[in-house]
């Protein structure tokens, strides 16, 4: 906490050598050490009180902030030409990661971040509201977002069920996992237009909460 006080020296009570300091209105003597962070509010040669103010936290030099860590989107590769579903299974992944390796594991921790993300940027209508409206569970919605994501992974079964049939997908590609994936469509299902994944990632930071729950 900032002293205020005026620029004195004493003799050191246990050695005798000389002391620079400040001196407080109540008399408390404080002793200017190397690091002590001063601050000049009167130039005068008799300084009055209040001519001095004293913090005596050692002055700490700010450090270089880490670069925030780059994401691309991942989804199911029979499933990226047709928008409904890859908003749906779509998440974001650290840079660097190679998308061939998504394992079941890897899918559901970002699955996990995706509905924590939802959850975070909604902000216009309570996330109890919108919980209350798709599976009248407005209790789950308590606590910060990431509880919240905890509690709805934990009781709603309709939350899980993309992780899961991804999960089945990715252990074993055959065609009934593929039927599972894309279910209630069909493989004879017009595509949509393909699309870059800067813009699957577009997409998928537009995604509400709301919206995502309507796909399930």
């Amino acid at each position: 906490m900032p002293l205020t006080g005026i620029v004195t020296t004493r003799k050191c009570p246990s050695c005798g050598h000389h002391e620079v300091g400040v001196t407080t209105k109540d008399g408390s003597f404080h002793p200017l050490s190397p690091g002590t962070r001063i601050q000049i509010l009167e130039d005068h040669t008799t300084p009055e009180p209040g001519s001095i103010e004293l913090d005596p936290a050692p002055q700490e030099f700010p450090q270089a902030s880490k670069p925030e860590p780059e994401y691309i989107p991942w989804v199911p590769y029979p499933v990226k030409e047709d928008r409904s579903l890859r908003l749906k299974y779509g998440v974001m992944i650290r840079e660097g990661l190679n998308p061939e390796q998504m394992s079941g594991e890897m899918f559901e921790a970002a699955y996990l971040e995706k509905l924590h993300g939802l959850i975070e940027r909604e902000i216009y209508t309570p996330v109890a509201v919108v919980l209350d409206r798709f599976f009248v569970t407005p209790h789950l919605a308590s606590g910060n977002p990431k509880e919240i994501a905890f509690n709805m992974w934990q009781e709603l079964e309709e939350i899980r069920e993309p992780v899961k049939l991804v999960r089945a997908w990715l252990d074993d590609p055959n065609e009934e996992s593929l039927v599972n994936l894309i279910r209630p469509k069909t493989g004879e299902d017009p595509a949509n237009e393909p699309v870059s994944d800067a813009e699957m990632k577009g997409e998928l930071e537009e995604l509400t909460l709301e919206e995502f729950l309507e796909l399930l």
